[in-house]
């Protein structure tokens, strides 16, 4: 299943947020030993994009996908205008010909499910595309490669709706506002 990309609207606002969190449960004894538990693998990050100064097209252009997805019920592709590039990522081996495409966030790596614009290195030297292919955040070999496998890429975050719908507010004429909260998806 090909997964929708969310339209690039260039009206942005720097008042976004994107935050951590990790649901760690702490139990303090008498004494003020600490012991701490998580359950999750990766945190859940949830993402708050503001955009203040929409055009009627733009805000039509949102809204028709965000019916198309019917709210939170689909999940799709989200290019976040700060964590979406890695260049010369050492990737992760899943097994002899397969590699994983990752996100470095500071000195925390994840695995991502969907790039482009791939550029793949073996020992430094660029691999020709007819040598693998990608699919999702998988790089897979033709042949075994031997040495460092490093790639660049442009990576998206796989989310949902935090909420079900989306609001539109008309500010003047052809301006509008938006705000929409995301979930990322695993």
């Amino acid at each position: 299943m090909v997964m929708r990309k969310f339209p690039e609207l260039r009206k942005f606002s720097w008042n976004s947020t994107f935050e951590e969190k990790w649901n760690t449960t702490v139990q303090k004894s008498a004494s003020g030993r600490v012991r701490t538990l998580t359950n999750q693998l990766y945190p859940a990050w949830t993402i708050k994009a503001s955009y203040p100064a929409l055009t009627d097209a733009q805000a039509d252009e949102l809204l028709g996908f965000i019916a198309l997805i019917k709210g939170s019920f689909e999940a799709f592709l989200w290019l976040d205008p700060e964590h979406n590039t890695e260049k010369g990522a050492p990737l992760a081996q899943v097994s002899s010909s397969k590699y994983q495409c990752v996100a470095r966030i500071g000195s925390y790596v994840e695995p991502v499910e969907y790039v482009e614009n791939v550029t793949v290195l073996v020992n430094g030297a660029i691999v020709p595309a007819t040598n693998y292919t990608v699919s999702g955040g998988i790089i897979t070999f033709r042949q075994i490669p031997s040495g460092t496998v490093t790639a660049n890429y442009t990576y998206y975050w796989k989310v949902i709706l935090a909420d079900d719908g989306l609001t539109i507010s008309k500010r003047f004429d052809n301006i509008n506002t938006a705000e929409i909260k995301l979930e990322v998806a695993r």
